[in-house]
């Protein structure tokens, strides 16, 4: 009986591929944003701040990608989900750990697996959700 298996992460360049297709984006869309890549663990693989970004963007982006990945769940979905529950429930909800209810993380799969997460942030909650599950897709 084995006692450890194969952990499926994303690369390097994986998380660069991503972050080039969440730049391209949002610059065609005006925006200054932050990103951050994680691995499937919640480690940092890379992270960009464009000049334009708003402040507080970049530590928005890092809990998103978080969230995204540790809860296999994009984060507009999981705030989605808060709205459903009575507010104490919700409160208590959000203080797990890395639990993330802002728009704009997604988690990144290969293969069908999670391999990691995406933040964006600095565009409406909208926009960084588009340009999130739009870069994260580049390397599905």
């Amino acid at each position: 009986m084995p006692y450890s298996r194969k952990l499926d992460t994303i690369t390097l360049d994986g998380a660069r591929h991503v972050k080039e297709q969440a730049l391209a984006q949002a610059s065609a869309l005006g925006l200054g944003i932050a990103l951050a890549v994680i691995d499937r663990t919640g480690i940092l693989i890379l992270a960009e701040t464009m000049d334009e970004a708003p402040p507080g963007a970049s530590e928005a982006a890092l809990m998103k990608a978080r969230g995204a990945a540790r809860y296999r769940t994009a984060t507009h979905r999981t705030a989605e989900f808060l709205k459903t529950l009575p507010a104490q429930l919700a409160q208590h909800a959000l203080s797990l750990p890395d639990l993330c209810a802002f728009e704009g993380g997604v988690p990144i799969a290969v293969g069908g697996r999670i391999v990691g997460g995406l933040g964006v942030s600095g565009g409406s909650g909208e926009q960084d959700v588009e340009i999130a599950l739009k870069a994260a897709a580049a390397v599905a």
